[in-house]
C-alpha cells in the first residue's frame, strides 16, 4: 500500500496511538521495526527514533555490526535510545556509546572499556549476559568501575562453564537472578556444593539457575537434597541463548 493510500486510513488516528502500536510491535524484533518504517513516510518519521528504546538490537555478524556502527556515527542521538543490545565480540566502540542500556549481552572483554574509564556512565544496566569469560575476571575486578557495574546488576547470565572467579560476594548486592552453564559431574555426590555456598552468601538472590544441556535423573535427585527452592536446574536442550535473551523483560 502506498503513502497516498495509507494516509486517509491513518489521518483519523492520534499520533500517540500509532506510536503505541508501533512500540508494542517493535519490542519483538528488529524485523518488525524495519517493516514498520517501510509502511509509509508517516510511520518512518513518527517511529524511527522513539521505537529504538524497545527494540532488542541483535548484532550477530561483523557486517551487521559495522552497519550499526555507521548508523550510530551518522545518528548520535540514536545511541542514547538503545536499551537492549546483543553484540559479537571485539567491537569496542558501540557499547560505550549506548550509555542508557538496560540489557546487554557481549563478550566479557568488551565490558572493560566501560569499566576502565574515568567515568562510569552505564548506570541503567541491570541485566547482563556474558558470552565469553576466559581470562576475563582478573582484569575486570581490577578495573576502576567493575564493582559499580556488579553492584547494580539484578540479572546475570554466564554463557560459559567458568564461574565468578575472584569476585567478592559483596559486589553482587543487588543481584536477584543468576544463571550459568555447568557440566554434569557424573557420579559426583556434591554436584551443587559451590552453588550452596553461594546461595548462603547472596541473600538477595531469588533464583539461581544451573544450565545443563541434558541433565540426568541423578542431577535432579541431588537437587532435591539441597532443599533450597531458589536453586534450579535449567534443562537447555537445543534452545538458542539469543532467543531466550530476546524473550526476557527487565
Amino acid at each position: 500500500m502506498s503513502d497516498t493510500q495509507l494516509r486517509p486510513c491513518l489521518s483519523g488516528l492520534p499520533a500517540e496511538l500509532i506510536l503505541e502500536i508501533a512500540l508494542t510491535s517493535c519490542a519483538s524484533s528488529q524485523r518488525c521495526y524495519a517493516n514498520i518504517l517501510s509502511v509509509c513516510r508517516l510511520f518512518y518519521n513518527l517511529c524511527r527514533l522513539p521505537c529504538l528504546s524497545v527494540i532488542p538490537v541483535v548484532l550477530e555478524t561483523p557486517h551487521q555490526t559495522k552497519l550499526f556502527a555507521e548508523f550510530l556515527q551518522t545518528n548520535p542521538a540514536a545511541a542514547l535510545r538503545i536499551r537492549r543490545l546483543w553484540i559479537i565480540k571485539d567491537f569496542h566502540d558501540i557499547i560505550p556509546q549506548c550509555i542508557n542500556l538496560n540489557a546487554l549481552a557481549c563478550d566479557g572483554h568488551d565490558l572493560l572499556p566501560i569499566t576502565s574509564g574515568e567515568l562510569f556512565q552505564h548506570n541503567c544496566l541491570c541485566d547482563l549476559t556474558i558470552m565469553g569469560l576466559w581470562d576475563f575476571w582478573s582484569p575486570f575486578v581490577k578495573s576502576r568501575h567493575g564493582r559499580s557495574l556488579c553492584g547494580q546488576l539484578q540479572r546475570l547470565w554466564l554463557l560459559d562453564h567458568l564461574f565468578l572467579r575472584g569476585v567478592e560476594v559483596e559486589w553482587w548486592s543487588s543481584l536477584r537472578e543468576l544463571y550459568y552453564w555447568s557440566i554434569e559431574r557424573r557420579g559426583a555426590c556434591d554436584q551443587f556444593r559451590d552453588e550452596v555456598v553461594l546461595l548462603g552468601a547472596l541473600s538477595t538472590l531469588r533464583r539461581f539457575g544451573v544450565i545443563m544441556h541434558s541433565p540426568s535423573p541423578t542431577v535432579f535427585r541431588q537437587l532435591m537434597q539441597v532443599k533450597d527452592p531458589r536453586l534450579q536446574v535449567v534443562s537447555w536442550g537445543k534452545r538458542r541463548e539469543l532467543v531466550e535473551w530476546m524473550n526476557m523483560r527487565i
